[in-house]
């Protein structure tokens, strides 16, 4: 499976996926590019990886993150390209058995992704020059 995408992002498809009959919870995360970036307005944030890595690395954690919370799903997916405002940027989402497992589940991943995964912002356009 593809976890790193050039497209745009939707819910929809995590949203479709079939809940188990063992899955008691489900959470997801969303995250937005939003409109200031270090107080400066954006356009857009533009997003690279090292993508063979990346993907390895978010299967390993997925896998990781299954064994420790007993998680029956999980819906991955991050975008890279330019990335406007108000468009999704990451979508995780989790099916556990019960809520605390979806939350520790979904909170793993996010902090795995921002500390280990190679994926980097590179380039914000902004709307005015940021100010020194």
């Amino acid at each position: 499976m593809r976890y790193l995408t050039y497209e745009v992002l939707s819910a929809d498809e995590w949203h479709r996926e079939a809940m188990s009959e063992h899955s008691g919870a489900s959470v997801e995360f969303l995250g937005v590019v939003r409109r200031l970036e270090h107080g400066t307005p954006i356009e857009y944030l533009e997003y690279e990886a090292y993508e063979p890595m990346a993907e390895r690395m978010i299967e390993q954690y997925i896998q990781q993150a299954q064994e420790q919370f007993g998680l029956s799903r999980v819906y991955f997916r991050h975008r890279l390209g330019k990335v406007r405002v108000n468009e999704i940027a990451v979508i995780i989402g989790v099916h556990a058995p019960h809520r605390d497992q979806a939350f520790a589940g979904c909170q793993f991943l996010l902090e795995a992704l921002k500390r280990d995964v190679p994926i980097w912002k590179v380039q914000a356009g902004y709307l005015e020059p940021p100010t020194t």
